[in-house]
């Protein structure tokens, strides 16, 4: 019911009239009635309307008037407001049977059909969009003409004409009344902000957005529909901090209106909010809040409708068990992703074959009621519905081409993965396999210039020295010492590059630390002790001591915390 009261009011200010004619007048009313009965949530919305229709249905009947047979055709357009595909025709049905007589009927039209191909044909959109911003300025400033300002500021801005775009948004703030429409008058302030973005003028669009914000705000009493569009703009506004890498300012905003959707149950809203968080914590590698955001995720899923959004979704807690190393849920998501992609080509065929029935039921229908003077706009007519046809096959092969290169990159990231992972346990039990062999040469060394020293003392208490036996022995042992000194440096030179990587990511993490003390943290990350860090730097454990205690407060761990476990998570 909502749903469709919105889509109506939209509709309904195309239909608003304040022209002095009579029968223009009479289509206002009828707005008027229909907008008042469908405001209260006590009747299904199509019985509403459709009792509205058989009221002005049951008119025409009985005095054969052309009015009552336009205004029951147009409540019969809004009755498949939903349904775009049978719409379209009906459409285009009630501008001929309007034949330019009611130029309210004539602007409405338009209007609609540019809504209805503002993606799927753009030029289409702006022709019909141009003719009711022509029919309506001949009759003045009535009150939907702002409205059409502001759709043709919105096609120009996805046209990439921005200069032009903020010419027809201005045209439509000058044309909304500024105390009745203050949402309307907000949202032209965002559409300045978002031009001036695209403009490379960012300073220009925080300053517009900030007035939109500030124009809703600072009213004493907030409908729900203002609250949601004042966290739109924010959303908008934390996208610009983003482009000035203020990644903190825009983490806020974009958490603000997470929290709003999530809670007012804007679940769409909630959902692109998500997404745009979490693109902040992959550019920034902080994830405060990622589990939280994964988790209202996963409760709002049920509750989307469109499957477009429901993929969108998936690919997020996808990549976030990926992240996670979660290989069992990853394979679960990916399939249901899969699904969804089956599922969104399988709609897509759907809507084909409903627009192909309605546009064949249309064109059998005005091959039958058609006179040989109206070919032309016939053909025309058969023209605009082929070429949607032709955008409808056009994204099924899209749909498809997409689908087939998504799971071409599942299978790759499972190959990737599984590689990965064989590499990195090889790698792990080499690393151990180097740190064993280097405690191992370390115990030796130690081993061996104790015994060095021992000979030396037995020399100073011996009286009977013999040189030449002595000589020998001691240089038997000091080789010994040279070539584990050569094999320690042998195992330390083979992780020299992983070691340089490591000391320039904590380098850039905390910049304060010291060459030789980042050259001690490599030790620390091996576990190796004082003592035969000492041996290998040439210091004495108390430095080491020393060196170990200066690290910790520099990067800011307690006494308490294990500096090598810290170490071993950069």
């Amino acid at each position: 019911m909502i749903k469709f009261l919105l889509y109506f009011l939209t509709f309904s200010f195309l239909f608003i009239s304040c022209n002095s004619s009579r029968d223009d007048d009479y289509f206002d009313t009828l707005n008027k009635k229909i907008s008042k009965s469908l405001a209260s949530p006590n009747e299904d919305r199509d019985v509403i309307v459709k009792r509205f229709y058989n009221e002005e249905l049951q008119k025409y009947n009985q005095n054969k008037k052309q009015l009552y047979l336009v205004s029951s055709k147009y409540i019969n357009v809004l009755y498949y407001s939903e349904k775009r595909n049978e719409q379209i025709p009906l459409v285009y049905e009630l501008l001929k049977l309007n034949k330019g007589k009611y130029k309210y009927v004539d602007i409405a039209c338009n209007y609609n059909l540019a809504t209805h191909f503002e993606i799927s044909s753009p030029d289409w959109s702006m022709r019909h969009i141009n003719e009711a911003i022509k029919l309506n300025e001949k009759v003045g400033n009535k009150y939907y003409l702002p409205h059409l300002y502001h759709f043709k500021g919105r096609l120009l801005y996805n046209k990439e004409d921005y200069q032009n775009a903020l010419v027809f948004f201005k045209k439509a703030l000058n044309t909304y009344d500024k105390e009745k429409d203050l949402i309307y008058v907000a949202s032209m302030h965002n559409n300045f902000g978002m031009c001036y973005d695209k403009m490379g003028k960012i300073d220009l669009a925080i300053k517009e957005t900030n007035i939109g914000i500030q124009i809703l705000t600072q009213q004493k009493e907030i409908n729900n529909k203002q609250k949601v569009f004042i966290y739109y703009m924010k959303g908008s506004l934390a996208e610009y901090y983003w482009e000035l890498k203020k990644y903190d300012i825009a983490e806020k905003l974009f958490l603000e209106k997470w929290k709003f959707s999530f809670k007012n149950g804007n679940n769409k809203m909630a959902l692109y909010a998500a997404k745009d968080i979490l693109s902040i914590y992959d550019a920034t590698d902080k994830r405060t809040d990622e589990d939280k955001i994964i988790e209202s995720l996963k409760i709002i899923e049920p509750k989307l409708e469109r499957v477009e959004d429901k993929i969108i979704l998936t690919k997020l807690i996808k990549d976030y068990y990926l992240r996670k190393d979660n290989y069992k849920d990853f394979k679960g998501i990916s399939m249901k992703l899969a699904e969804l992609n089956d599922e969104q080509d399988h709609l897509a065929q759907k809507e084909l074959r409903k627009t192909v029935d309605a546009i064949d039921s249309y064109i059998i229908k005005e091959i039958n009621n058609e006179k040989e003077d109206e070919k032309k706009k016939n053909a025309l007519l058969l023209f605009s519905l082929v070429l949607i046809i032709v955008i409808f096959i056009g994204f099924i092969i899209i749909l498809r081409l997409r689908k087939k290169k998504k799971e071409g990159h599942i299978e790759k990231e499972k190959i990737i993965l599984e590689a990965s992972k064989k590499i990195l346990e090889k790698d792990l039990q080499l690393q151990k396999e180097k740190v064993k062999n280097l405690h191992l040469n370390l115990n030796l060394t130690t081993e061996t210039q104790k015994a060095f020293l021992e000979n030396l003392k037995k020399i100073k208490k011996t009286k009977n020295i013999e040189p030449e036996e002595i000589i020998k022995d001691l240089q038997f042992k000091i080789n010994n010492l040279i070539q584990l000194d050569k094999k320690n440096n042998e195992l330390i030179n083979e992780s020299s590059l992983e070691n340089k990587l490591f000391m320039d990511k904590l380098s850039e993490r905390y910049p304060i630390l010291t060459h030789q003390e980042l050259k001690l943290c490599v030790y620390f990350k091996l576990n190796l002790s004082g003592k035969e860090i000492a041996l290998l730097e040439k210091f004495t454990v108390g430095s080491i001591r020393v060196y170990k205690a200066k690290i910790k407060s520099k990067i800011g761990l307690s006494k308490q915390e294990n500096l090598n476990d810290f170490l071993n998570t950069i």
